[in-house]
């Protein structure tokens, strides 16, 4: 009894050990992820300035993706998926893991749809959030990557871990128009 109550006290000592350097590399990992959100930030301060002078009724502009969200596998049995729309209204959907459409898809939305999903991203702060949300402590978690350019103003956002409500809002948004879209297949 007293060799089983030792094995415990010195399990749970090292469990301790581990959470609290766990705990530090968190907290490590967090300050060097804003010192890059903030340098990360400037650049894309310069770029949208650049993206802002782009004609927005221009042939070449009817090929520019203008939403795109991208759901990144876990080692679980996550969703895994593309979704592309280019300003011309013709949307890509690829289904890769778990997900109810599997495959090569494609459909045509209405410039209102678009331009709708954008409006409400803008008011939402999209472009006013930080482009990164994650911690490499932390494992086995997919990632969400968002891409919106309305009126040549551009930003994409990883959420991974501890996601501001803001782009959860929008991505929720991204999904129904993909889950109220009427898809063909491609293949």
């Amino acid at each position: 009894m007293k060799y089983i109550l030792f094995n415990l006290a010195i399990v749970s000592l090292f469990t301790l050990a581990s959470c609290s350097s766990r705990n530090q590399q968190t907290k490590l990992a967090s300050n060097n992820s804003e010192t890059a959100t903030e340098k990360s930030s400037e650049r894309n301060m310069e770029e949208n300035a650049a993206a802002e002078s782009k004609d927005m009724n221009s042939e070449e502009f009817a090929e520019t993706i203008v939403i795109s969200l991208s759901k990144t596998p876990c080692f679980g049995a996550c969703p895994t998926y593309n979704f592309t729309v280019f300003a011309n209204g013709m949307a890509y959907y690829e289904g890769l893991n778990n997900v109810e459409k599997k495959g090569k898809f494609k459909a045509e939305l209405s410039k209102t749809a678009i331009n709708q999903l954008l409006n409400e991203a803008s008011s939402a702060g999209y472009f006013s959030l930080n482009n990164t949300y994650d911690n490499p402590a932390v494992t086995d978690l997919p990632s969400t990557i968002t891409y919106l350019n309305m009126e040549g103003k551009e930003k994409k956002v990883l959420c991974r871990y501890q996601c501001d409500n803001r782009i959860k809002k929008v991505n929720k948004m991204i999904e129904a128009m993909i889950q109220k879209t009427t898809w063909k297949s491609v293949e």
